[in-house]
């Protein structure tokens, strides 16, 4: 049967080692689509293939991380096909096509290729095939039932609704362990050769276990740079050419002296004291910053090393006789290349674990945390310019795939930024009307539209993207509804000036919010709505931000540099508009700005205007007046809720940035103010939460200050024409279980309130206890209840060292309230309100605010698996739709750490709900309690 077939596969690809025993795929509720995921991308089969015959496909022949490019993803796909033929014997008639595993269109053939590679002889070594041999051979022309047809007929519309699948974690059980085996092995271990005597004294703490581990490895290190010098590079100075051999070890010798400098230092402060640790790690910062040459340099030296060794049978012969002679032939040359990346991707961890077991009260706490700023910093920089230099392969390799791309004197494809999003969709030009299939590939500056042509493209039409602007607010074609056509998804570029227009067309509406999101981080990427004045730049030399002080990442298109005459400044995306050198190097846990019982109302005598471009409902506006509020700082940068009303209407444009939600407003608009952030406001509309420029809005009654509770003044609801609404009285208990809330009103508000991650619908004490019982304190939920007494009302409950409940109470108004004093016009209200203050004011014995939802970290959210918590210390922009855009303040539930080595985690944003990549030197990691 199908289902056998699939299965097999599974089990087949656990014992090649390919997937973890514990993959959905294996599990009793699994189904065909949770493998063919796993597969789609192409990376997992490429490493099948390395597993079965090691070093059949070339590291470099395919995308490791493809990161959702569909280009990659076919480039790894036909990777493994080719490999198939040439290597593994099969014929053109045992190969799925591409798109048989990429859009899943024909899973039952890419099993059969799988099947047909597990019998060969190659593969027999390694492992038995699928199916078992006891069972009837698979034969493609076979007649299935309609159990079959039902397990695989469906796959195409679920690869259309799903995404390809975040496999990190599996990428991670596959990848080859050599280079990790030989960093242990030269660093970790200590060297039999050396003698057992140790410059520090016995470990006894879990401190000095860790200070013992950063010396010792630091001293291991040092040897293994001392060892491919006196073992490689001066045997070879007479037999590989100067030029092939400067190539070869770039930077190894000036590596050497720098860290043979820096372990002396850091030894003088782990045995005698005179410095600290993480002084010497901050003084050495811009030393190790040759690490970023070194890293840009690997490809070209592993390239040089592979072609003198083809070239030169003399100079193989010497390298293994090197080999053989530095460490008895263990490892290669071109394994021992990759430590030095090894070690300095080290030092964040292992600082990282010593601040942990040093403890809160250590003398050297400021200091160690100082060091390990600079070294996530300098890991963070490592990693960008790592992952640029492959993207600037990706970039080489597209350009060369469209056969027919004319580009413009002195310039390539990598001047138009990197790459966002690439797929197909059906596209319409609006000068002739007529609409064509188009392979899309949409960089930062620009958007090519070419016709795929087997593995290479043609090019059709370019759009500038600085010139265009994005409506996404375009209904499905009517013509296209009644065809039955899945193009029916489409949103419009049109040019500024109203010369022409293309509508696109994607076969989900998933698809298209992607694009569109994809369209607007790019048009905000090369255009920053933060400052006109800024501009996209290559820095050609390691830069610090002007703001923040951290490194501007990557090596092009690092940052920002203002284009003002005499001006110098280089900026983060994240840190455009705010002034240079602003604040300490390393700033503090931000604090959360509560109003204080002061009021300044300041009225500006002079106008200031701000020009909109592009925007049909803002031309010119005027603000008459502004209100300052002296704050204290105690905890998020939220502020006490006050109302602006909006002066003009606010399409989105300009846009806020930072990937931050645009709040859509028309003119004399009351808007409930959430956050400020210099020209930046947050605000609430309709249930709608987003940004707005704070030059649009003035205050709304700003000479009235509120007292210190959250609502003073009870106004009644009132209908269309002004005049008050009725409102009901609260509905009278039932005893049954599945009648209305009874402070819920029954017209939709329980159904509105289920797309929040604090409820959870009915749920008893006891059961509240239980599952809040293991979370972290402050963890909370909303649950209607289910005891006798309250049947159908609402209750909070939250984790504070124990379990503790409160009511949530409904007043005759339909106000909400936890106390007397502090009343709130709906359930969101309350929360966010106390998500920012702490139930003490009301509740002594409840010294907490509302800090995680319940559902986004108890598998409610897009993660089950959540490892911890982190709150951001700086702000940081997403330059990329798989991250995540954090403001000073926000947490987030960390879901995978396995990019920790790299600088990132993954995570879900605690507010918005969003998952994505996060730099990890961004953030704090909370405590467990």
């Amino acid at each position: 049967m199908a289902t056998d077939e699939w299965k097999h596969c599974a089990d087949w690809l656990v014992r090649c080692n390919i997937l973890p025993d514990e993959h959905r795929a294996t599990q009793p509720n699994a189904s065909a689509f949770d493998l063919a995921q796993a597969l789609r991308d192409g990376v997992l089969i490429c490493h099948l293939l390395n597993n079965l015959s090691p070093g059949s496909v070339d590291l470099k022949d395919f995308s490791q991380r493809p990161q959702l490019s569909q280009f990659l993803c076919f480039k790894n796909i036909r990777t493994f096909l080719q490999t198939c033929q040439t290597h593994f014997g099969l014929s053109s008639n045992d190969l799925f096509d591409p798109l048989d595993l990429f859009e899943v269109k024909d899973f039952r053939k890419v099993l059969n290729t799988l099947s047909k590679l597990s019998k060969t002889p190659i593969a027999r070594r390694k492992c038995s095939g699928f199916p078992p041999e006891q069972t009837t051979p698979h034969r493609p022309s076979r007649r299935y039932n309609d159990d079959d047809e039902d397990i695989y007929g469906n796959l195409p519309d679920l690869a259309l609704r799903h995404d390809l699948d975040d496999n990190e974690e599996i990428y991670d059980h596959v990848y080859q362990e050599d280079d990790d085996e030989i960093y242990e092995d030269l660093c970790r271990r200590r060297p039999r050769r050396e003698s057992s005597v140790s410059e520090l004294p016995p470990p006894v703490t879990k401190r000095d276990f860790c200070i013992k581990e950063l010396h010792d490895t630091e001293k291991n290190y040092v040897e293994a740079l001392r060892m491919i010098q006196t073992h490689f590079i001066k045997p070879l100075r007479d037999v590989i050419p100067a030029a092939d051999r400067d190539i070869i070890f770039a930077h190894i010798e000036k590596l050497l002296e720098i860290h043979k400098k820096f372990q002396l230092e850091l030894q003088e402060a782990c045995v005698m004291g005179n410095k600290k640790i993480g002084e010497v790690f901050v003084k050495y910062k811009k030393s190790l910053l040759l690490y970023g040459n070194y890293c840009s340099d690997m490809p070209k030296a592993q390239e040089k090393l592979e072609d003198v060794l083809k070239r030169s049978e003399n100079i193989r012969t010497q390298i293994e006789a090197c080999e053989k002679k530095a460490n008895e032939g263990k490892f290669k040359l071109r394994d021992l290349l990759h430590v030095p990346m090894q070690r300095v991707l080290k030092y964040h961890l292992l600082l990282r674990e010593l601040i942990k077991q040093s403890g809160k009260t250590a003398e050297d706490k400021d200091s160690l945390q100082q060091g390990l700023e600079a070294m996530m910093d300098l890991s963070l920089y490592v990693n960008e310019v790592k992952r640029d230099n492959e993207t600037l392969q990706l970039i080489n390799e597209i350009q060369a795939s469209i056969g027919d791309l004319q580009m413009p004197a002195n310039t390539t494809l990598k001047d138009y930024g990197r790459l966002q999003k690439d797929g197909e969709l059906k596209v319409k030009n609006h000068t002739d009307n007529k609409v064509r299939i188009r392979y899309i590939f949409l960089f930062d500056k620009v958007m090519l539209m070419c016709k795929a042509r087997g593995e290479s493209y043609s090019f059709k039409e370019a759009i500038i993207l600085a010139v265009y602007k994005v409506h996404d607010q375009q209904p499905a074609n009517r013509e296209t509804q009644r065809r039955g056509d899945k193009w029916t998804s489409s949103f419009i570029m049109a040019k500024k000036d109203g010369s022409n227009a293309f509508t696109f067309y994607a076969k989900t509406e998933d698809m298209r919010a992607k694009w569109i999101d994809a369209i607007k981080l790019a048009l905000e990427n090369a255009s920053p709505p933060q400052g006109i004045n800024y501009v996209m730049h290559t820095f050609e030399q390691p830069t610090e931000c002007s703001v923040c002080h951290k490194l501007l990442r990557g090596v092009f298109f690092q940052g920002y540099k203002c284009t003002d005459p005499g001006s110098d400044i280089a900026v983060h995306k994240e840190c455009i508009g705010k002034p240079p050198n602003a604040g300490s190097r390393v700033p503090p846990i931000p604090a959360r700005v509560i109003e204080t019982f002061r009021t300044l109302d300041v009225v500006h005598e002079r106008r200031r205007s701000l020009s909109i471009r592009d925007s049909s409902s803002i031309s010119r506006f005027e603000s008459r007046r502004t209100t300052s509020i002296i704050y204290e700082r105690r905890s998020p940068t939220h502020i006490q809720h006050r109302q602006v009303r909006a002066l003009c209407n606010y399409n989105g444009n300009p846009n806020p940035g930072a990937g931050r939600p645009a709040l859509r407003f028309e003119k004399d608009d009351v808007i409930k103010l959430l956050n400020n952030d210099a020209q930046w406001w947050k605000g609430l509309l309709n249930g709608d939460e987003g940004w707005f420029p704070s030059q649009l809005v003035q205050e709304e009654n700003p000479r009235i200050r509120r007292k210190p509770s959250y609502l003073d003044v009870k106004i009644k609801p009132r209908n269309e024409n002004g005049t008050p609404s009725i409102v009901s009285p609260p509905r009278p208990h039932s005893p049954a279980n599945n009648v209305p809330y009874v402070n819920v009103d029954n017209d939709g508000m329980s159904s509105q309130l289920n797309v929040y991650k604090w409820f959870v619908g009915p749920m008893d004490r006891e059961t509240a206890n239980r599952r809040l019982g293991n979370m972290p304190n402050g963890t909370f939920l909303i649950r209607v209840s289910e005891n006798p007494g309250r049947r159908g009302e609402l209750s909070l409950s939250i984790r504070n060292n124990s379990v503790q409940h409160i009511k949530v109470r409904k007043d005759e108004e339909g106000f909400y309230r936890l106390s007397m004093d502090k009343n709130f016009k709906t359930v969101k209200e309350l929360v966010e309100f106390y998500q920012d203050n702490s139930l003490a004011d009301s509740f002594p014995g409840v010294d907490t605010t509302l800090k995680f939802p319940f559902k986004s970290q108890a598998g409610g959210g897009a993660s089950a698996r959540i490892l911890g918590y982190a709150e951001a210390v700086y702000d940081y922009a997403a330059t990329a739709t798989s991250q995540l855009s954090l403001c000073r303040g926000d947490r987030v539930a960390i879901v995978s750490k396995t990019g920790s080595d790299k600088g990132w985690w993954k995570g879900e944003h605690c507010v918005s709900g969003k998952n994505g990549y996060f730099p990890l030197a961004y953030v704090r990691e909370l405590d467990d309690d």
